[in-house]
């Protein structure tokens, strides 16, 4: 019996000491520092001025016109950009539209359950990369564009297939 009161005095003790200290404190973070993050880098930063202009108008406008003047080399960049913002609308006006592109309505769908993942995950990786040139087995019709990075002693590189549609290189993406 006696047994039983102390473990009762105990529990009770550690219940009332339970009760008594403050809440754990959740970890926070601060939105500002999270925002500069995200505004430190753009794979769109180094165009030239009025390619930056032509860039925005496209995204105000959807007019893709504007992005006629655009070499393989500067869509790759383009692209990485729209993944970040994750702008599928223009996602899908840069990419090349053969018998394989879903429609439109489909294109969001799809390119979330298959391609979103890659591409954010490329956009991390590659995103102080060294070079981005054509590739080797770029022909005049279809231009591959490889973008390049290297850690240490290490070297990393990824390549997306472009083609000319109505006077603009278009990524293949499906």
């Amino acid at each position: 019996m006696v047994k039983k009161l102390v473990y009762v005095a105990v529990i009770a003790s550690l219940l009332a000491a339970c009760e008594a200290k403050e809440p754990a404190q959740q970890p926070t973070i601060d939105a500002d520092i999270v925002k500069t993050a995200a505004t430190d880098f753009s794979y769109v930063a180094n165009l030239p001025s009025e390619k930056k202009e032509h860039y925005q108008t496209f995204l105000n406008d959807g007019d893709i016109a504007v992005l006629q003047t655009f070499s393989p080399e500067e869509m790759v960049l383009i692209m990485l950009d729209l993944v970040h913002e994750t702008r599928i609308d223009a996602l899908y006006a840069i990419t090349y539209q053969n018998s394989a592109t879903p429609t439109k309505e489909k294109f969001e769908q799809q390119y979330m359950d298959l391609r979103a993942y890659d591409l954010l995950e490329t956009y991390l990786m590659f995103r102080y990369y060294d070079q981005v040139a054509i590739n080797e087995a770029s022909t005049p019709d279809r231009q591959v564009v490889q973008l390049e990075i290297s850690a240490s002693n290490h070297n990393f590189a990824k390549t997306f297939a472009l083609q000319r549609q109505d006077g603009i290189w278009k990524i293949l993406l499906f």
